[in-house]
């Protein structure tokens, strides 16, 4: 890897793994670099008056004296529209960098390529990443928010536990433990990265999860259920274990007495097809600034959501065990379809072992 690949892969890590979120911004990190040596770096905080490539100039300008021989590493084009703060383009020309390597390309229309085009304008050398595995880390860091800025709607990631045979419980109920200890861990850091977990009725029945992501700092800012009818609060028990995240139970109606289901949020939904709206449930949870939802179960609530085409990506953790039963659980209800032509084809496929489970990451649907 050479060196602007190996310089942008460091600003590429530091948005990988900020210690907070930032939703619904993008995490972005820059760097700037002076004959090869990093000078300063900058990240997306959690105040949106502070950018990473103003974050990264102004530590430079306390370094240097002049940045015009000095390269600019962003993982996101700059800013160019005036919200929070003034653009961050500006900054830039202002801080006289001729030269920037940037990761993606902004899909906000409101900065898409404007940017780019107005620092070519002021002889601004640009460079968009070439290396693939680079670019895709890159492009893939945005995709909720590409998709929050194009649909309105959160990214939806389904995980799911199966066996062999495609069951996530035995005729029972019970599902404890499908996969592996490691595969559990695995799980713990998705829930600790996303904004919200949500969860059908038959789960919260049986698994009575508490959706906490276990011996983590980062907690999903809420943990979501959808059941439309609730009747008892003690149904909702098992996510009451703490009081890190918000619990937002999406109904058709709202108990009688919900006002002293204490720590509780009802949100009515209209139905569709008998069924709660699960568009205005995502477009509920995007609108309060989730657009990164895990969605953990079950079959019924995962095949819904595959019907309407709203999962972006699977992942699946498949164990080496048969549980058969024609009434055990499958992993997929839904509608479902009549040909093998009209399946739901995964794209981008990462296949892993972890411990005895066989883990498969895959894109469902281009959404965005």
């Amino acid at each position: 890897m050479n060196e602007k690949n190996n310089l942008f892969k460091k600003a590429l890590e530091l948005a990988e793994n900020l210690s907070y979120k930032v939703s619904p911004r993008p995490p972005v990190a820059a760097i700037v670099t002076y004959k090869g040596e990093i000078i300063s770096e900058g990240v997306t905080t959690i105040d949106p008056l502070i950018h990473a490539e103003v974050n990264a100039i102004n530590a430079a300008e306390e370094k240097l004296k002049s940045l015009k021989d000095c390269v600019l590493y962003t993982t996101l084009e700059p800013c160019f529209h005036t919200g929070n703060t003034g653009p961050c383009v500006d900054r830039i020309i202002e801080s006289g960098i001729k030269k920037i390597i940037i990761g993606s390309v902004d899909p906000n229309p409101k900065v898409n390529k404007k940017s780019i085009n107005k620092l070519k304008n002021n002889k601004t050398d640009i460079e968009l990443i070439e290396n693939h595995d680079l670019k895709k880390r890159s492009d893939n860091l945005i995709e909720p928010f590409k998709m929050y800025i194009k649909n309105s709607l959160p990214f939806v990631t389904a995980k799911m536990a199966i066996s062999l045979d495609g069951k996530i419980a035995t005729k029972t109920g019970d599902s404890k433990w499908i996969s592996s200890e490691k595969s559990r861990e695995i799980v713990q850091d998705m829930r600790s990265k996303s904004d919200a977990i949500l969860i059908g009725s038959k789960t919260l029945e049986i698994d009575k999860p508490s959706l906490n992501a276990k011996n983590r700092t980062l907690q999903p800012k809420i943990k979501a259920v959808v059941k439309t009818a609730p009747n008892k609060i003690s149904e909702i028990e098992s996510l009451l274990l703490d009081n890190s995240s918000e619990i937002i139970v999406y109904c058709h109606k709202k108990p009688n007495n919900y006002e002293s289901w204490k720590d509780i949020e009802f949100v009515e939904v209209n139905k569709k097809n008998e069924k709660l709206d699960l568009v205005a449930i995502l477009k509920d949870l995007s609108d309060r600034g989730c657009i990164n939802v895990l969605m953990e179960g079950g079959g019924k609530l995962l095949g819904s959501l595959i019907d309407l085409n709203l999962v972006n990506i699977v992942r699946l953790f498949i164990s080496p065990m048969l549980i058969g039963g024609e009434s055990s659980a499958d992993s997929i209800g839904g509608e479902g379809i009549e040909f093998i032509s009209q399946s739901k084809k995964l794209t981008d496929v990462e296949v892993k072992i972890v411990e005895s489970d066989i883990m498969v990451t895959g894109k469902l649907k281009d959404h965005v």
